[in-house]
């Protein structure tokens, strides 16, 4: 599966899915993929990816995250001033340079152990957001 994405024009807010071995070809496919996605940001520019049942092959190194930070980067329009949570377990230190890095083109992003977690700080349901993510991995 590796990373699938929803937007909620109506709730403002982007849910991505990560499952598996995620490699870097795929995260930056992804990227691409959302950054050209014309309802992307939604209007509230909250974002939250799930990471927590995904593990990172050996290829997400911290210079994919760099590269990665900097495809967000070339879209400034979209990415500043963005809400990110990432939710992430075995992808935690990893996520949090993702988080350092990406903080430099005007995210604000915050890695954290629990779903519940991010979606407060979101000011999400999380009932909602797990039931949705559920949907995503059918």
């Amino acid at each position: 599966m590796s990373i699938v994405y929803r937007i909620d024009k109506e709730k403002g807010y982007t849910l991505v899915l990560w499952e598996g071995v995620v490699t870097a070809d795929e995260f930056l496919t992804h990227i691409r993929r959302l950054s050209s996605d014309t309802d992307w940001p939604p209007s509230r520019r909250l974002h939250l990816s799930d990471l927590h049942t995904a593990s990172l092959d050996a290829s997400m190194d911290e210079a994919i995250l760099q590269a990665a930070a900097h495809l967000y980067g070339q879209h400034p329009d979209k990415i500043a001033s963005m809400k990110v949570a990432i939710v992430a377990n075995s992808a935690f230190w990893k996520a949090v340079e993702f988080e350092r890095t990406i903080s430099q083109y005007g995210a604000f992003a915050i890695v954290f152990n629990a779903l519940p977690t991010a979606c407060t700080w979101l000011n999400l349901d999380t009932s909602e957001v797990e039931s949705l993510l559920q949907q995503m991995r059918a």
